[in-house]
């Protein structure tokens, strides 16, 4: 079992806070495999706003206004049935929300087929097929009512482990999540962000991963890692009850991602 955390915190001109915990562990039985992770990341920033005076338009102070910047957890847990060495079968449960990205509560399962293509020495590299259900709740504005949404998807994934040295290692992997049924939910290609409906194929989802792990002791390591989110239909952004302007984006941004310097230590 491994966990790794972090603590931000700016004063003066930048103020802000932000922390962040996660928690790795699996257990390899015969032809069983039980894995899980945990995460959860939460931040606010002191923003500095500029005071005017009404009449003549100049700048007379300054305001802070706090405000949460980062509020996000997830928690999953994944069961693998090997057949052979090379070959296995998955299931999946995960649940999280990200209420920044406009996310109250999303969740959902996987089933598939797991492959190892390739294991050397320093080559491991494993393809998975498979089925994903994903259910996105989203955070809501006084006045106005967002449906939840189901999304059935088909699931590619490719992942790599590449062993520099005996202790230190580089992981990628790409997951692709093709919707395969007409959705309920706001179409963020409409600039508007009143069109409901989005087809088949037109909310495809892509997550991709990069790190870096090498050991600093016998428990401890230091991790690096980045990783790029794609959501061609994101959701909704909170508006607090207002409405937007014309040609002000209504959503959220399509393509996230998430920098990290950590020590992680192994406990078990």
């Amino acid at each position: 079992m491994q966990s790794k955390g972090g603590l931000l915190v700016t004063s003066g001109n930048s103020r802000a806070q932000t922390g962040t915990l996660a928690l790795d562990g699996s257990r390899l039985a015969g032809s069983n495999k039980l894995s899980f992770n945990g995460a959860i990341a939460y931040g606010r920033s002191s923003v500095l706003v500029p005071v005017a005076d009404p009449a003549t338009g100049d700048i007379t102070g300054f305001d802070r206004q706090v405000r949460t910047t980062t509020n996000e957890w997830k928690t999953r847990a994944r069961y693998d049935r090997f057949f052979t060495p090379n070959n296995a079968a998955y299931v999946l449960g995960q649940l999280g929300a990200d209420k920044i990205a406009g996310k109250r509560l999303y969740g959902g399962g996987q089933l598939g087929y797991s492959r190892q293509l390739l294991k050397t020495d320093a080559h491991t590299t494993v393809a998975e097929l498979g089925y994903d259900l994903s259910y996105e709740s989203y955070v809501q504005s006084p006045g106005k009512q967002i449906d939840a949404v189901a999304i059935h998807s088909a699931r590619v994934f490719v992942g790599e482990l590449f062993s520099l040295s005996k202790e230190t290692g580089l992981s990628g992997g790409l997951e692709a999540l093709f919707n395969l049924n007409k959705e309920q939910a706001l179409d963020a290609s409409d600039p508007t962000g009143a069109a409901k409906g989005v087809g088949a194929f037109k909310d495809t989802r892509l997550i991709a991963k990069l790190g870096l792990t090498t050991v600093l002791r016998k428990s401890l390591s230091f991790g690096f890692g980045f990783t790029v989110k794609y959501d061609q239909n994101p959701a909704p952004r909170p508006s607090g009850g207002a409405m937007y302007a014309p040609m002000v984006q209504p959503f959220s941004d399509k393509v996230d991602t998430m920098t990290e310097a950590s020590l992680l230590y192994t406990f078990l």
